[in-house]
């Protein structure tokens, strides 16, 4: 009964190691996507505005200018940033954030084309949820808004105020 018994352990032991089950290896995969390319394609111009504190030049966003700015300079641009390198039907967020500089305060506005959508008069730092078109063209951001002296400016002088466009994938 004990050559059984350590038979039947014996037996049971083998069993109980060997695998019914099998072992397959596999692959993830991913494609590499290079970032946007931002550049500046015609800079942002105000023209002239007035030196006094507190006087504010706003851009509409065919590049007409109004309030404390002479409309007929010939330097008014509305400003135009392209955003390239992007695949067709990507998502991507972008975001313009307007500052203040030497004794001026840009806020900008924007309107963003060539994306699914309609994506017209965002306001300053707004994060804008945008696709691509099935074209993969450039995205073009038309940027315009307001200019406000902060401090008395001295006539003659050039100032500016910095922006950031930030792209961004979804």
């Amino acid at each position: 009964m004990k050559t059984l018994r350590l038979t039947s352990i014996i037996v049971l032991t083998t069993l109980s190691s060997a695998s019914f089950a099998a072992t397959q290896t596999f692959q993830a995969s991913v494609d590499a996507v290079a970032d946007a390319t931002i550049a500046q394609t015609t800079p942002l111009h105000f023209g002239a505005i007035q030196t006094a504190a507190s006087s504010v030049c706003t851009m509409d966003n065919a590049g007409a200018v109004t309030g404390a700015c002479d409309a007929s300079n010939a330097n008014i641009n509305l400003g135009v940033v392209t955003v390239s390198g992007v695949l067709a039907s990507s998502a991507l967020n972008v975001t313009v954030t307007g500052a203040s500089g030497s004794n001026v305060t840009f806020v900008p506005t924007v309107d963003i084309q060539n994306a699914t959508g309609t994506h017209n008069a965002i306001a300053n730092s707004t994060l804008t949820a945008v696709t691509t078109n099935s074209s993969a063209d450039d995205l073009t951001i038309n940027v315009y808004g307001a200019m406000t002296v902060d401090s008395d400016l001295t006539a003659g002088s050039n100032y500016t105020a910095d922006y950031t466009v930030d792209v961004t994938f979804q």
